[in-house]
């Protein structure tokens, strides 16, 4: 698009001075962090960019939940882990006006330490708890199941949006957050902060069994049981015509995909 625009002149120091400082990427698996390195670097090079003395793209071995840096350690291979624990951080705190994911789903989450109860358990910087309906307790016997990886990555991602008064979060997630009574507070949360939601739930559960309407075979999108959804959440503070939209979709993978 830069480019039908302005044409190839500028186009290196758009990518330098524009994708390289405004695009930030955060893994915890030392996997995925390499080969996002390698296949940013492949990328930006189809493009005409070869990465070449400080530049780097701004993607962090981090555990996105973890709010603590790392701290500085003099052994080889180590005390790099501290940096990028330090300039993940940094990012973590500043604001961000679009997030995109596909978090992890995990019921017993071992992301749970003083500052994700914070974050979901509080009012944070506007954002309602996710542990409250209409400023009353949830009153729920068990709510293990705000404790999922996914629920809070949502809470993160809507914390970010909710501190820089703006922006867009797009994420695929377990789908049980739509229906479940346990997560009342947190939609309604969710609702507080954004103006405008999109959800296409793409069902296939086979934990519930699920099938389409009409009893044909409904297939998940990926190979495992829990249904997942695609939901869109902007926030661009308009005063009225706020709206929420929801659509199912079931059936084979294939036309899921499609």
């Amino acid at each position: 698009e830069y480019v039908d625009k302005y044409g190839e002149g500028g186009k290196k120091e758009f990518i330098r001075n524009q994708v390289l400082k405004n695009f930030y990427a955060l893994d915890l698996l030392m996997a995925p962090y390499a080969i996002g390195h390698m296949k940013i670097s492949f990328l930006l090079e189809s493009l005409g960019y070869k990465l070449e003395g400080d530049d780097s793209f701004q993607l962090y071995l981090t555990n996105t939940l973890e709010m603590e840096d790392i701290a500085q350690i003099e052994i080889p291979g180590i005390s790099s882990l501290s940096v990028e624990s330090r300039l993940a951080g940094k990012v973590k705190k500043e604001p961000v006006l679009v997030i995109m994911g596909n978090p992890p789903y995990s019921g017993s989450s071992a992301n749970r330490n003083d500052w994700t109860e914070k974050l979901l358990k509080e009012d944070i910087d506007g954002a309602q708890s996710f542990y409250k309906v209409d400023g009353q307790s949830l009153g729920e016997k068990n709510p293990k199941w705000l404790q999922d990886d996914y629920v809070k990555f949502l809470r993160f991602a809507q914390w970010k949006i909710q501190k820089a008064g703006k922006g867009v979060l797009a994420m695929i997630t377990n789908h049980a957050y739509l229906d479940n009574p346990t997560f009342r507070g947190m939609r309604q949360s969710l609702m507080k902060t954004f103006d405008d939601i999109y959800i296409l739930d793409l069902h296939g559960n086979s934990l519930k069994k699920e099938t389409s309407p009409g009893g044909s075979k409904d297939e998940n999108v990926f190979d495992i049981r829990q249904g997942v959804a695609i939901a869109l959440f902007i926030k661009d503070n308009k005063q009225q015509n706020h709206q929420t939209k929801h659509m199912d979709l079931f059936g084979e993978r294939k036309l899921k995909y499609n």
